[in-house]
C-alpha cells in the first residue's frame, strides 16, 4: 500500500509551510500536512546523503516532534529557523531541473 503513495512534492510542502508562516494554518495542521506529504522521508534521505549540518538540524527539530519530546510550536520554530523553506526550495529546483 505504501507504494501507491505519491512521491513527496517539495513545492507543495513549501506551500503548506508558508501557510503557517503567514498565520493561515495552525501549527498542528501544518506539521500533520508535512508528515503526510512525506517530509520525514526527504529529511532522512538528505541526512543520509550530503545534506550537512543544516539538514541535520532540521531533522533533529522534526524528530523532536515525532518522539513527542518537543512541543509543536517549538518544532515549527526550529524548522523555520533551520531553513526549511530554503531546503524545500532547493529540492523543488532539483526536481524541476530533473524533469
Amino acid at each position: 500500500m505504501m507504494k501507491d503513495r505519491p512521491a513527496a512534492d517539495p513545492k507543495k510542502l513549501a506551500g503548506q509551510f508558508d501557510e503557517w508562516l503567514r498565520g493561515e494554518t495552525l501549527v498542528g495542521r501544518m506539521l500533520a500536512n508535512l508528515k503526510t506529504g512525506r517530509l520525514p522521508e526527504l529529511l532522512d534521505a538528505a541526512v543520509d546523503g550530503s545534506g550537512g549540518k543544516p539538514v541535520e538540524a532540521l531533522a533533529e527539530a522534526w524528530n523532536g516532534w515525532e518522539r513527542g519530546t518537543t512541543l509543536p510550536p517549538a518544532v515549527a520554530e526550529g524548522l523555520r529557523d533551520g531553513g526549511l523553506a530554503q531546503f524545500l526550495a532547493d529540492l523543488g529546483d532539483v526536481v524541476q531541473g530533473g524533469e
